[in-house]
């Protein structure tokens, strides 16, 4: 296993993250670091980063070089925001910071900053026609792709942080001042636009990366009250903006720190709401969704598999159900037998079950990670598995098949299983999907049972269904007496699911 790390030295924070690079090619970041700076301190008045912002920036990288050095960490990519070229002392800043901590930095440009986004959200999302929009400190990004190709970006000179600062001074209340910051911002939009929002066409997604639109989403889920704390892929509608505009523009931020967000994202969440605002005003589109991974992400990509600088992976759920398990489990082989079994009889089955390909995502997920919970209670992993699957990091799935995966994990064991807990979710999924999420976990309970010496015994499986009756054939490389045995002790649910007798031979 390969470690690598990356830093990221922003306008307010310094972020260090460490990642664990797989033989498969998959990637985990083991741990994050983020330490509140203040890189512009007393900046203004004579445009020099001061010697004492130097000396605390060098001094949090001689820590972070010791805690690389500890955990063996030999490879680090370094990033520090455009921002800092508006210093007169940029370069001697970025040699000095070289010669005392030996990280070299490279400045983000907006070009740098949004293919790297792009990078991130193509590989994790299943969007494969969008607009991506970035608000970082000092610009907004926004990207216009179609079929996994770039097609035009372009750049807004105003962020979250100039724009604050642009009306700082403003007399008069904070209502009035985000209305006077969307008007402004909406004049720059109109210097810059290269393409008119309200012809995108339909199937056109609208994608929000980066931490502004992660914050708008944690107050919009706990304003819906949303059932899941889940930031990658949450839709966000124009109403639910709408609200957040509405709730935080009487706020003073100054000095009031927003439940769920950090003193440094309280800070800037109105400019950033004002620009998000400005924005989706010009959009046809009723929902936008939110990209929980970001530039690092992109970062990540390309250097763990080339191959994505020159087009996206094919299979992201794969690649994030890969990662998990190297990481946590390391028993790639067992899971891939429990998934194959799965579909196979997921196949077979079909005539009974009568669930639409729709649910092979939601059975290929539950049936990978089968095992999950025994990172938590080997005795009761069942009970476990549940909030695994909730806290994984999963790629190209909505909320919906994230929740019907974990539940289908639950349902395997029917006799603890609370319906108050379903319409908890009640929002989310629905009394057909109930029906599925039935039938799939008997599925993936069978699948399990058949290789449960973990020895792959069970090669193949062929089902007749005569009558009342299921009869399943397995095709075997050893002796599978014991997976045979063990999985006749569901016959009985079986029969309570799909109505039929269940032989296995």
């Amino acid at each position: 296993m390969e470690k690598i790390a990356v830093i990221e030295l922003n306008y307010n924070y310094l972020k260090m993250q460490q990642v664990d690079v797989y033989p498969n090619k998959s990637f985990t970041i083991r741990d994050s670091l983020l330490l509140p700076i203040d890189l512009m301190k007393d900046f203004d008045k004579d445009q020099v980063i001061k010697s004492s912002v130097i000396s605390e920036i060098t001094e949090l990288l001689s820590i972070f070089k010791e805690i690389l050095n500890k955990n063996e960490i030999k490879d680090t990519f370094c990033y520090v925001t455009d921002a800092i070229k508006q210093a007169k002392n940029c370069n001697g800043f970025i040699n000095e910071v070289a010669n005392i901590s030996t990280f070299k930095f490279e400045i983000l440009t907006p070009e740098i900053t949004i293919n790297n986004i792009y990078t991130a959200v193509i590989n994790t999302m299943n969007k494969p026609k969008g607009v991506i929009i970035d608000i970082s400190d000092n610009c907004t990004n926004l990207l216009y792709y179609n079929r996994r190709t770039i097609l035009s970006t372009m750049v807004v000179p105003y962020g979250k942080i100039n724009l604050e600062k642009e009306f700082a001074d403003f007399e008069g209340t904070s209502e009035a001042r985000c209305e006077a910051m969307k008007q402004f911002f909406s004049k720059q939009l109109d210097m810059v636009e290269n393409w008119i929002f309200d012809q995108l066409p339909e199937e056109w997604e609208i994608i929000g990366s980066g931490s502004v639109f992660r914050n708008i989403g944690v107050i919009a889920r706990k304003a819906k009250k949303y059932p899941l704390d889940l930031e990658h892929n949450f839709v966000m509608s124009k109403e639910d903006l709408d609200k957040v505009y509405n709730a935080i523009k009487g706020v003073d931020v100054g000095s009031t720190k927003l439940k769920g967000l950090s003193v440094i994202d309280t800070k800037y969440i109105q400019a950033g709401t004002v620009i998000a605002e400005a924005i989706f005003d010009r959009i046809n589109k009723t929902d936008m969704y939110i990209c929980k991974y970001g530039f690092e992400y992109g970062v990540l990509f390309n250097y763990v598999l080339p191959l994505t600088i020159e087009k996206p992976i094919t299979d992201n759920i794969g690649y994030s159900l890969q990662a998990i398990t190297e990481a946590y489990d390391n028993k790639e082989d067992v899971f891939s037998q429990v998934y194959n079994l799965s579909i196979i009889l997921f196949k077979q089955l079909k005539v009974i079950h009568k669930l639409p390909r729709s649910y092979i995502k939601v059975l290929r997920v539950a049936s990978y990670l089968s095992e999950c919970g025994r990172r938590i209670n080997g005795i009761e992993n069942i009970k476990s598995s549940f909030n695994v699957v909730l806290n994984s990091d999963l790629f190209g799935l909505t909320h919906s098949e994230i929740l019907l995966a974990a539940f289908v994990l639950k349902l395997r064991d029917p006799d603890n299983f609370n319906l108050a807990e379903w319409v908890k979710y009640k929002d989310l999924i629905n009394d057909e999907d109930l029906a599925a999420v039935k039938k799939l976990a008997i599925i993936v309970r069978l699948a399990e049972c058949l290789d449960v010496t973990g020895k792959a015994s069970i090669t193949d499986i062929n089902c007749d269904i005569l009558g009342d009756s299921v009869i399943v054939k397995t095709i075997c490389t050893d002796d599978a007496r014991l997976e045979i045995k063990y999985a006749m002790l569901l016959a009985s649910e079986f029969k309570k699911i799909f109505g039929k007798n269940l032989e296995i031979l």
